[in-house]
């Protein structure tokens, strides 16, 4: 009877916890943190890659827009108030529709990767993301090891897209 008692007192404390957690404490010295937009930006350039801090025109919340192994994609921020404090990211890039934006396609992507996660959207872009929370901060080598392995996934992408049918990306780098 115990333990169904104090199971259900840590399932009544887990209900009481917000949806979401905002970051309030300032981002630690040499750490990398959604609330602190400016350190994202930083680690990716540090890790050798464009990084263009600006907001997004839908949220206010902080972006970023990068570049790897042929692709623009984006960062946004989540789990922000007022557009500060915010919680994660998500890498993302998205592909127009061209017909061969199937949900088998996504599935065959998302069967084989433990990480990214593609989806094909409401109006039938093709979208792949790969979120990370920073709550308490990344250190600069693990946050630059995201950046990489983020990359190597694009990496993966185009190969993937010359097996299978290949969408028109949103945003390609030239």
């Amino acid at each position: 009877m115990r333990f169904i008692v104090t199971s259900l007192a840590l399932a009544a404390a887990a209900f009481s916890l917000p949806a979401f957690a905002l970051d309030e404490e300032p981002c630690g010295k040499g750490m990398v943190c959604a609330s602190n937009p400016r350190s994202v930006a930083d680690a990716v350039q540090a890790a050798g890659y464009k990084a263009v801090l600006s907001k997004s025109e839908t949220t206010g919340n902080p972006m970023i827009e990068s570049a790897a192994n042929g692709y623009n994609y984006s960062i946004f921020f989540y789990e922000c108030e007022d557009g500060k404090k915010c919680g994660s990211i998500q890498f993302q890039i998205s592909f127009e529709d061209d017909g061969a934006n199937t949900l088998e396609l996504a599935n065959k992507w998302n069967s084989n990767k433990r990480f990214t996660q593609m989806a094909v959207s409401d109006d039938k872009s093709l979208v792949v993301s790969y979120d990370v929370a920073t709550i308490g901060g990344l250190n600069a080598k693990n946050f630059a090891d995201v950046v990489d392995w983020w990359a190597l996934m694009l990496g993966e992408l185009s190969k993937f897209f010359k097996e299978n049918p290949a969408p028109v990306a949103a945003v390609k780098e030239s």
